[in-house]
């Protein structure tokens, strides 16, 4: 059976959308206009349209709409003046442990879908695998991190303490990786191109 080239063009482009929302933050006072309920909708969209490919990927969905619906509240907590994060902190653990494991369990389908379709000699599979790795280690540094340090501390320069030096290098690192990614997935996306448009 022929592949979908247009269905794969769209979940990989739903998804690599999703991360564009899920990775910048635009404020106007406390609420992010790019909220990131958004990236779990569109790839919830992403896994409809690439299951067919990646049969682990229907595997993540009841994550994706655990996730969603979290960012969802979360959001509207702080549209209402308030805060979600740190009221629950047992389910605040589960959600970031949950994050955790589907950002590297969907990276890791991408990257198979990437060996797959990406033209001869790319190494595109192979780095959005090690990108996914340096993600996931980021991400679990910052949870621990995030939770070893009292609610009252307050980091304000990188100098004030060997942790604010540690925050800023990940924030760093972090802003860096996000756009490596993003620029993989739309790489990514080439490959679902049409001849002529490739």
């Amino acid at each position: 059976m022929n592949p979908d080239y247009e269905r794969l063009y769209r979940g990989v482009s739903h998804a690599a959308w999703a991360y564009i929302f899920l990775y910048l933050d635009i404020n106007l006072n406390t609420l992010n206009i790019l909220p990131d309920f958004v990236c779990y909708l569109l790839l919830w969209s992403a896994i409809s349209c690439l299951e067919g490919e990646e049969r682990d990927l229907a595997l993540l969905r009841p994550l994706c709409v655990l996730l969603g619906v979290w960012a969802g509240a979360d959001w509207v907590f702080t549209l209402l003046g308030s805060a979600l994060e740190g009221r629950l902190l047992p389910l605040d653990l589960l959600i970031s442990v949950a994050a955790i494991y589907f950002h590297f369990q969907l990276f890791t389908d991408l990257a198979r879908l990437a060996e797959r379709y990406q033209p001869p000699g790319a190494a595109l599979g192979r780095r959005l695998l090690g990108l996914r790795t340096v993600q996931t280690l980021i991400l679990t540094v910052s949870f621990i991190l995030g939770y070893s340090l009292s609610p009252n501390t307050h980091l304000t320069l990188p100098g004030d303490s060997p942790a604010g030096w540690v925050v800023a290098g990940l924030a760093l690192a972090g802003l860096l990786l996000s756009l490596m990614l993003m620029s993989s997935l739309f790489a990514l996306r080439k490959c679902f191109l049409p001849p002529e448009e490739a």
